[in-house]
């Protein structure tokens, strides 16, 4: 279905191009992802591709993902990091509902391909982290820790680029130096033990999260099973 009444909320803008919702690729605490199809009034834009991804929760609890939105329009020209076009805010049946708009990684999740191989050949495993590390690094120069490094959080296109998604945890170093309380977050799989024990973040909890992706591109087996 064809996404229906944009809107003008709190100062947002309409979109310019229109897009119509296919199948369902994820669920998540934030809401769901689908795949959906642009241009759907037959004017193309030169600037967003006929499928996308779709992010999207009720308007009434989208903080998560406004607050992802606010990370990714920093990283709109780095290819490791996943790219978003934009939002838009749809009303069907008197449900209002937050839409944020990605590009679409077809070829899945780098848990996708651990789960399907048991494990990657090391030429992978040294594309994939060299990859991840190129968009930690631009990351980390924006002054942001992500906080959720992890497999199902790599995505991977066609041309096997590797793609650094769901910012919705994400802080700031800023937060971090004004003492900010930030809590307990991120996978606790991956988290590096200070935020564990201590609730300390830093870059390096990235870094320990990445090390834990890559024991496991080798094994195929989280390094923790529990």
């Amino acid at each position: 279905m064809v996404a229906q009444r944009r809107l003008m909320v709190h100062g947002w803008k309409k979109a310019k191009y229109k897009w119509r919702r296919g199948r369902t690729l994820g669920n998540g605490s934030y809401g769901f992802v689908s795949l959906a199809f642009t241009n759907t009034d037959d004017t193309p834009s030169p600037t967003i591709p006929s499928l996308i991804a779709v992010k999207s929760s009720r308007l009434n609890s989208s903080r998560s993902l406004r607050n992802e939105r606010k990370f990714l329009r920093m990283f709109e020209d780095c290819p490791q990091i996943i790219r978003c076009f934009g939002f838009q805010v749809t009303c069907k049946d008197g449900l209002y509902v937050y839409n944020l708009e990605l590009e679409y990684a077809s070829a899945g999740s780098l848990a996708d391909r651990i789960h399907e191989r048991g494990g990657l050949l090391e030429f992978q495993v040294k594309k994939y982290t060299k990859n991840v590390v190129l968009g930690l690094s631009l990351i980390y120069k924006k002054g942001i820790i992500h906080c959720d490094i992890k497999p199902h959080n790599i995505l991977l296109t066609t041309d096997e680029v590797t793609k650094i998604v769901d910012f919705w945890l994400s802080i700031t170093l800023q937060q971090i130096n004004c003492g900010d309380e930030v809590g307990l977050i991120g996978t606790k799989r991956y988290m590096a033990p200070e935020a564990l024990l201590k609730e300390e973040y830093s870059p390096r909890f990235d870094i320990w999260s990445l090390g834990c992706t890559v024991y496991e591109m080798i094994t195929g087996k989280p390094i923790w099973e529990s």
